[in-house]
């Protein structure tokens, strides 16, 4: 058996071919995706909002520098990229050129001022403005609604001010809000796209266990020809062949992955070893996928090939693959026939590894890698059925 495995193996590093689909594709593939994508993900990255300040002396003796000093502090938590203008006429000519999302200033008795662009103009993005113009907004009431809190508190009880710590602690939101996050990781739309991806060249690597299986048939090869007139019986043959056939296609799911998660940098929950054991059962669902179409009967390679590439594709579309309007048909069918969505097994896939990303347990990601495991059992019997009733009448 060990010399028919590296013969099997050294058969299939040798057929270049197989490597387009199973390798090369999804590292062009996950490049085009890198670019494309690129700017949705900027999109939903915070960036403190660019803002003007007429730095008069007014500003330099007003509570409310203060305030904007420590929000435009450098850290996680900075929220204005302050600009300081020595006049209103430079900073608002800032604000009318986009430079700035808006100009904060205090009047003579240290009111604060906003002004803004329309949302429109804030490089061409609506939703970005009406961001940046409520983030501003909400810096100035709040410091107006507080400044009055305390005159009040000053007017009616002078000797609360006695305690401060007391009254940082009534100004405080510590108390009645709580920081969570509802995903293992920060949400990230496109993630999904490689994720199905991963199901659509799990899918083509197929071909590599298909080719592998028609090796061994008589009928379609010299090499199936001799092996069949040796002493090995047709279950070894399998075995052997299905062994072979998975190192290469994990070899060729790893390398993707490495590139997928360092090159790119796409996130899999920090779960990388996780990952890679649903690489393998991928791989291995893959394999009963080539085995199962490579033993039909009566079909030559090219009608196998034809009928791998177009199941996949279209299985594929139902992962989501092809745009939005593709994954969000993917995610009614899901959602309304369930079962037909888990017979799909490049949606498995993409599954697989979204529970990685989003939950904070394995649970899901055990569902679908028994899922996949049940697959391949079924696609096996399938394929060791077709192997043993074929019966040739000369070879």
């Amino acid at each position: 058996m060990g010399t028919v495995f590296l013969g099997t193996l050294r058969m299939l590093v040798r057929e270049r071919s197989l490597f387009v689909w199973a390798l090369a594709f999804p590292l062009i593939l996950s490049t085009i995706f890198m670019f494309m994508f690129d700017k949705i993900d900027e999109g939903t990255v915070f960036e403190p909002v660019a803002t003007a300040v007429v730095a008069d002396e007014a500003w330099g003796e007003s509570g409310f520098s203060a305030v904007v000093d420590q929000l435009s502090q450098p850290g996680g938590d900075k929220l204005l990229d302050i600009r300081e203008f020595a006049s209103g006429e430079a900073a608002r000519a800032a604000l009318e050129s986009g430079e700035v999302a808006g100009v904060l200033r205090v009047d003579a008795e240290g009111r604060p001022e906003v002004e803004v662009a329309p949302a429109v103009s804030l490089e061409g993005v609506a939703g970005l403005g009406d961001v940046n113009r409520s983030i501003l907004e909400t810096v100035a009431t709040a410091y107006l609604q507080n400044a009055r809190l305390i005159a009040d508190l000053a007017a009616q009880n002078p000797l609360v001010f006695a305690d401060l710590s007391a009254v940082e602690a009534a100004f405080s939101e510590e108390g009645y809000t709580k920081e969570v996050s509802l995903t293992r990781s920060a949400p990230r739309e496109t993630v999904r796209f490689y994720y199905a991806l991963f199901g659509m060249a799990a899918l083509f690597g197929a071909q590599i266990a298909m080719y592998a299986i028609c090796q061994t048939q008589p009928n379609l090869s010299p090499v199936g020809a001799r092996r069949a007139l040796g002493g090995l019986s047709r279950g070894r043959t399998l075995l052997v062949t299905v062994a072979a056939s998975w190192l290469v296609s994990f070899a060729c799911l790893a390398v993707a992955f490495a590139y997928v998660r360092l090159v790119v940098g796409v996130d899999f929950g920090n779960r990388d070893g996780a990952a890679l054991l649903g690489m393998a059962a991928a791989a291995l669902m893959a394999c009963s996928v080539g085995c199962a179409l490579g033993a039909l009967p009566k079909v030559d390679m090219g009608g196998k090939a034809g009928l791998l590439t177009g199941g996949t594709c279209l299985l594929s579309l139902f992962a989501g693959l092809y745009g939005q309007p593709c994954m969000q048909l993917a995610d009614e069918v899901a959602r309304n026939f369930p079962l037909l969505a888990s017979l799909n097994p490049a949606k498995a896939i993409c599954d697989m590894f979204y529970s990685l990303y989003y939950y904070d347990g394995l649970a899901v990601f055990g569902e679908k890698l028994a899922l996949l495991a049940a697959t391949t059992a079924v696609l096996f019997a399938v394929a060791m059925v077709f192997m043993r009733r074929q019966r040739y009448a000369s070879i």
